[in-house]
């Protein structure tokens, strides 16, 4: 029949367009799975099998972690000096490297060297992959292949968490061991896939610019810090919701762990269509204010879930949850775009590594900040940190303006 409506095939709705987008897609499927399997499996091996306590290995981490972060700035300017795919192929092998040692490591400081190598290398993939999107792709491409990576992201960390669980049921040093390999070989792996991906247009930036030219850009690392005020939403999730189910509300104590679940679901499905609504600047800003708005919601009902009868405050919790996701997508994609299209076309993989740099803060003051308020003042403590997410809705506007007014003018969603 003439005029019929062909449904598009369910690659259409899952995938980016045909090209380099799905390279990048697999690229990260791949690597989300193996950090899942990782990351499940490599705390159990360092404390059981290793024998170190988990107050070394909660330090290790954070040492990694702030150090990564740190590592990103030279990283993100040589990526722009030589260009994006081939640092992204470069930190995706030296992932390999120190998790291939990890296996042997037998005290802490063998751990500590470890674990920073890997972090370093690991934050620096992220910033050039990041560069490399900005250069291959243009204008709201960027926003919506990003949303597509965090999609399947979240679908592959499910998975490898799942996966692992077979291994950590056997509990041996060499099933630990194994996870830790596959994370080896997804890392390998992944770096022998950006060979598929054409070389970016453009030149890479090869003149040497003394300094970092991004910390005179204040109103840059004013709106990098002010966007990442909605990731304190993944500390509610993985510390504040959990204590609080299980230490101030009447709900199922099993619930704490499902509603994690609920959250990567709903990513999972919802990331890429949430995008849509920052693929330019001004609706970035208007995301933005959505964003930090549910996290205000997520507060006001965790604080009620306090005062509620059993099933009531289950569902409250499941209100908070979706509310909370919701606030996380929305503010994941206004990033994207702030970061993106603020950003010198000449200097992305600088000046993504210092947006990344806006995550400090809030990973740093967050886990005490979200448990010293809920667990001394209660309810309260939710409300007070409504209003936190209220003031930045108040100063939404003033700080993207700010930097907007200094940026060069061009059309908006363009590179």
């Amino acid at each position: 029949m003439t005029g019929a409506v062909t449904a598009p095939p369910p690659t259409r709705r899952l995938l980016p367009e045909p090209g380099p987008g799905r390279v990048l897609v697999a690229v990260s499927l791949l690597g989300s799975v193996g950090l899942g399997l990782y990351q499940a499996g490599s705390v159990v091996f360092f404390v059981r099998s290793v024998g170190l306590s988990a107050t070394q290995v909660g330090l290790g981490l954070s040492v990694a972690g702030f150090l990564g972060l740190v590592a990103g700035l030279p990283i993100g300017r040589l990526a722009d000096r030589v260009g994006p795919l081939p640092v992204a192929v470069g930190t995706a092998i030296a992932k390999a490297v120190p998790l291939a040692f990890a296996v042997w490591v037998h005290d802490f400081w063998q751990f500590l060297l470890v674990i920073c190598v890997l972090g370093v290398a690991d934050s620096g993939w992220t910033v050039a992959n990041e560069a490399l999107i900005a250069r291959i792709m243009t204008g709201a491409q960027r926003v919506r292949v990003s949303a597509y990576l965090r999609a399947v992201f979240n679908i592959g960390l499910t998975v490898g968490s799942l996966a692992a669980g077979i291994a950590l049921g056997v509990g041996t040093r060499t099933a630990y061991a194994s996870l830790i390999w596959a994370y080896v070989g997804t890392s390998v792996l992944g770096a022998l896939l950006y060979l598929g991906l054409p070389a970016p247009p453009g030149q890479p930036d090869r003149a040497a610019r003394p300094g970092v030219r991004v910390f005179r850009d204040l109103p840059y690392l004013a709106v990098a810090q002010h966007s990442n005020l909605t990731t304190i939403g993944d500390t509610i999730l993985a510390v504040g919701l959990p204590l609080w189910v299980v230490s101030a509300t009447t709900a199922p104590p099993q619930l704490a762990g499902w509603l994690l679940a609920v959250s990567t679901l709903l990513v999972a499905a919802l990331q890429v269509r949430a995008a849509r609504a920052a693929e330019t600047l001004t609706a970035a800003r208007r995301a933005q204010e959505w964003a930090l708005a549910a996290m205000v919601l997520t507060c006001v009902l965790a604080a009620l879930s306090a005062v509620a009868p059993r099933w009531p405050a289950v569902a409250l919790l499941v209100a908070c949850v979706v509310a909370l996701s919701a606030g996380e997508m929305w503010g994941q994609a206004a990033r994207w775009e702030l970061r993106f299209d603020l950003a010198p076309a000449d200097a992305q993989g600088e000046y993504g590594a210092a947006f990344r740099l806006g995550l400090i803060l809030p990973r740093a003051v967050a886990p005490i900040l979200i448990t010293a308020l809920t667990s001394h003042w209660g309810p309260g403590g939710w409300l007070a940190l409504a209003v936190l997410f209220g003031l930045g809705i108040a100063t939404n506007r003033p700080v993207i303006g700010w930097a907007l007014r200094t940026r060069p003018q061009k059309p908006e969603g363009h590179p």
